[in-house]
């Protein structure tokens, strides 16, 4: 399509953002108003005269300008549901209906100063058309103008009319707002006639990032897919914008603020004086980019998959998803030739380069795979039954079947003898929730598909992952070259060592200010203590002499702490170096160097371990593994929690068509609301919210943890123990405020010794999560917890999130040491003799009675534990033995875990 640009902005612009406070005026008074020459709907000829002549001229063919009313009238019903009916909404009757939180916005037009908006809004016009009048410039400067122009828009509209989010696109299905239907017109405009879904991911995702021994692997693996899906999907969004891409939903990502600022406008629209785009300007080209900036740059953001809206017309779609899948392994090639590059800079390499680019490129290619799908909408002349018919054979005879289905069978009756507008409705947009569910389930087809290319693996195998031949090169140089890249006796293969050199790919890749470091996992283990030692001025300034001296001598590698530490006087200390252990000369030689003197190793040694014993520093040795993922998205997708139909209908429509329709439609307005377009993008967009605006908040800016990835409803992050439990329960309420009061999110935590493998640990929060999400464990909206001791000792409890508030109660009275600590083990030890299998239930009364008898026995004030016992500590057993008898071993098990992070507390 030659001028899809142009196309899809004057689609976007087809409707002013306040376009009911216009048709709510007389229609001559308000033509008079805003002094215009035309006869017709004043705001179809506000948009004309003031808007499209003004900023696009006519320049748009018969055929070009039916292909956007065309996207217009098929945007309407594909979020509608029910075809239009004759009642007019007007003034303070409009009303917004949010679907997720099932909350109305009453009398919304009186909300806002229209009057200023609209003053606002045709200044804002002028001055875009000042600069950018499409009819007055050159041919082939018109597609980029329009480009930036649209984009513009996409970005910044609802930020300078905020109240475009409740302001809905039709007053009488007042379910979606009138940005989300400029936003699906131009997205449609794009995609006509024939528009298809296209559903693409690459992975392997768990296994990859959890193959980790460093942090700093975790964090390369996580960002690696997060990035490259944004670079497959940026070649989508250059050929048909940003808007085609329905998830992730892409306002407000760091990666695409990034290429808009840089490669889209640049300095092309600084003449605005837009406060909102002025604001996000300043912050994006001020260079050095501002620390915070590149804090949220470096984060994960995006998931490993997208679903975009193409046009399929003569094979678009399909083309688009083979180049889709070529750019991947361009990026793979490229990632090859630049870890090559990286070796060459610090090893001084010759000769062999292009055997091991070719050796890194082929394990690149052979390791990831990538999935894609291409579903197309029915056109006109079909009917949605061919798609029901085919749903059905698929997927069977659902909820979301029936309710198209009779809905199908009931257009008629809702138009009665109108038969020109009943197969005027007869398009794709009612079975847009049957498309997508079988577009699932075709990329699911293909995915059982795998295929396999056996690469010939002669040579050691890889350190880490244990699954490619190991690079030939010089690691004993490398390890002295590049400090603390690679550890003793590590060797890797192309795609581990591509991952351990990515925080030196993307410095350059995203010009950062440096090279992104993580802290690791000691150093998690010890903000409690950093935290608790902080105005110890004298300890902290002799331990950074003494320090400095020792990291010198041993060219020891530089180190951060986490974010909210970023004021701390230890704040690029390791954590290690806190802990005595870590002056051991064995532990020196096997971590870190074997090249320094052994009598002045020890001297300085010494004078360090005795500042740390002299001032009791002695931190904690563990540190927590949250893994947090969203409950039952897939039903979200649906649309299985959606309100019925008759809610999300202005009550005076719902009224009219109980009045005039044929009684079997009142059962289709009981119903669930079928997912539509701008419920899903609505969905992407709350869900890219979550991710960009609270949890990295939540994790890094509240409770001191790093945050590795956030990508949509999934959050991994690394935390110190005393500060997990809150964090997690944060970021629960925080889904829930975002999404939905009946959304939640269950969560795997484990509690580890800082020197326990990392690729274990990764694999135990996966496990835990798995378990608080299984039916026949704690069944979502829950949490499961383990505690993994140094000697590799397990224990292991959960529940629902209410049950964080007494697990906290529990740990703060084991912290001040009103319970004695030897009483969960003598209750566990109860437990374990008495309770199995075969008595369970007869027990459980036993149990209670040894519960209330050690715990009583106690020293303490008498009265304060009977009145413990009595009305929190025992009804709380009850609470969670009742569920099953099996809670009994997590209820034990909780007690020990609540003493032990109360013993690992510092703060």
């Amino acid at each position: 399509m030659e001028k899809v640009w142009l196309l899809k902005l004057k689609a976007f612009l087809h409707d002013p953002p306040h376009k009911h406070w216009i048709i709510s005026m007389d229609n001559e008074e308000c033509i008079k108003k805003f002094q215009l020459q035309e006869k017709g709907r004043c705001h179809e000829i506000l948009i004309k005269s003031k808007v499209i002549e003004p900023l696009l001229g006519e320049d748009l063919t018969e055929e070009e300008e039916k292909l956007i009313e065309k996207a217009d009238t098929q945007a309407y019903p594909v979020n509608r549901i029910l075809p239009p009916v004759a009642v007019k909404i007007r003034g303070e009757d409009v009303i917004f209906f949010d679907m997720f939180n099932k909350k109305i916005y009453y009398d919304i037009l009186a909300a806002t100063d229209y009057e200023t908006e609209n003053k606002r809004f045709l200044e804002l016009v002028e001055k875009l058309a000042k600069n950018y009048n499409l009819s007055r410039i050159k041919e082939e400067e018109k597609k980029e103008k329009a480009k930036i122009l649209l984009l513009f828009l996409w970005r910044f509209y609802q930020e300078i009319f905020h109240w475009m989010r409740i302001h809905p696109a039709d007053t009488r299905a007042p379910n979606h707002s009138i940005y989300d239907h400029l936003v699906q017109t131009s997205t449609l405009v794009s995609a006509l006639p024939k528009p298809a879904f296209l559903l693409f991911t690459i992975g392997p995702v768990q296994s990859f990032i959890a193959t980790a021994r460093k942090t700093s692997d975790l964090w390369a693996g996580s960002y690696m897919l997060s990035y490259f899906i944004w670079k497959i999907m940026k070649f989508v969004v250059e050929r048909y914008g940003a808007d085609v891409i329905v998830y992730p939903n892409l306002l407000g990502q760091p990666l695409v603020d990034l290429w808009l600022s840089s490669e889209v406008f640049g300095n092309s629209l600084t003449h605005l004086s837009q406060k909102e785009f002025d604001e996000w300007f300043k912050e994006w080209n001020n260079i050095p980019r501002s620390k915070g900036l590149e804090e949220k740059l470096t984060i994960a953001n995006m998931p490993n998959r997208f679903l975009a809206i193409v046009p399929i017309n003569e094979g678009e779609a399909l083309k688009l998803g083979e180049e889709c899948e070529k750019n991947f392994k361009e990026q793979l090639k490229s990632l090859a030739k630049k870890t090559v590059k990286r070796l060459e800079s610090i090893l001084n390499l010759e000769g062999d380069l292009e055997k091991i680019q070719l050796q890194i490129e082929n394990q690149l290619l052979n390791y990831f795979q990538v999935y894609w799908a291409v579903m197309p909408w029915f056109e006109k002349k079909e009917s949605p039954k061919e798609v029901l018919d085919d749903y059905k054979e698929i997927i069977g005879e659902t909820e979301l079947y029936k309710t198209i289905s009779e809905f199908i069978e009931s257009v008629p009756k809702i138009w009665s003898k109108n038969k020109e507008k009943d197969e005027e409705y007869r398009d794709f947009s009612i079975a847009y929730s049957l498309l997508l569910e079988l577009t699932e389930k075709l990329l699911g087809a293909r995915k059982s598909i795998r295929e396999f290319e056996q690469l010939e693996q002669k040579g050691r195998k890889c350190s880490l992952c244990g699954e490619f031949e190991v690079l030939p090169l010089d690691w004993e140089k490398l390890r002295s070259k590049e400090k603390g890249l690679v550890k003793e006796k590590e060797q890797l293969c192309g795609v581990c060592l591509a991952k351990r050199l990515f925080p030196k790919v993307m410095k350059e890749e995203l010009n950062l200010s440096e090279e992104m470091k993580f802290p690791s996992t000691s150093e998690m283990a010890t903000i409690g203590e950093k935290r608790r030692i902080a105005d110890n001025k004298e300890f902290i300034a002799e331990f950074k002499e003494l320090f400095g001296e020792f990291k010198q001598k041993l060219l020891l590698p530089n180190t951060v702490s986490v974010p909210k530490l970023k004021d701390n006087q230890l704040f690029e200390i390791d954590g290690q170096w806190l802990m005595r252990e870590s002056y051991r000369e064995e532990y020196i030689k096997s971590e870190h160097t074997e090249n320094f003197k052994v009598e002045e190793f020890q001297k300085m040694s010494q004078k360090i371990t005795k500042l740390l014993e002299k001032h009791r520093v002695n931190p904690s040795r563990y540190y927590a593994i949250l893994q947090m993922d969203g409950d039952h998205m897939g039903k979200w997708l649906k649309g299985e929690n959606n309100p019925p139909i008759m809610e999300t209908l202005h009550p005076k429509v719902g009224e009219h068509i109980k009045q005039h329709a044929k009684d079997n439609l009142s059962s289709i307005l009981c119903k669930k609301h079928p997912t539509t377009p701008s419920l899903h993008q609505t969905l992407s967009r709350k869900i890219s919210t979550f991710a960009l605006q609270e949890v990295r908040r939540i994790v890094e800016e509240t409770h001191y943890g790093k945050l590795v990835y956030a990508g949509g409803d999934d959050v991994l992050a690394l935390l110190p123990v005393e500060e997990v439990l809150e964090c997690a329960y944060e970021l629960q309420n925080a889904f829930k405020e975002v999404l939905s009061s009946e959304a939640s999110m269950s969560a795997g935590i484990v509690i580890v010794h800082h020197k326990y493998p990392l690729y274990l640990a990764l694999k135990e929060v996966q496990l835990a999560q798995k378990k608080a999400k299984d039916e026949r464990q704690y069944n979502r909206n829950a949490f499961c917890l383990k505690f993994i001791k140094g000697s590799g000792a397990l224990k292991e409890c959960g529940g629902k999130w209410e049950l964080i508030d007494f697990l906290k109660e529990l740990i703060e009275h084991f912290r001040k040491e009103e319970f004695s600590s030897t009483f969960p083990y003598q209750f566990f030890g109860v437990v374990d003799r008495l309770y199995d299998d075969e008595n369970k239930e007869q027990v459980i009364g036993i149990l209670r009675n040894e519960l209330k008898r050690i715990f009583l026995r106690q020293s303490g004030n008498r009265d304060i534990l009977e009145k413990y016992a009595s009305e929190i500590l025992l009804p709380k057993f009850d609470e969670i033995v009742k569920e099953t008898p099996d809670r009994v071993i997590d209820f034990a098990n909780m007690l020990i875990i609540a003493r032990s992070i109360a013993m690992e507390a510092r703060i």
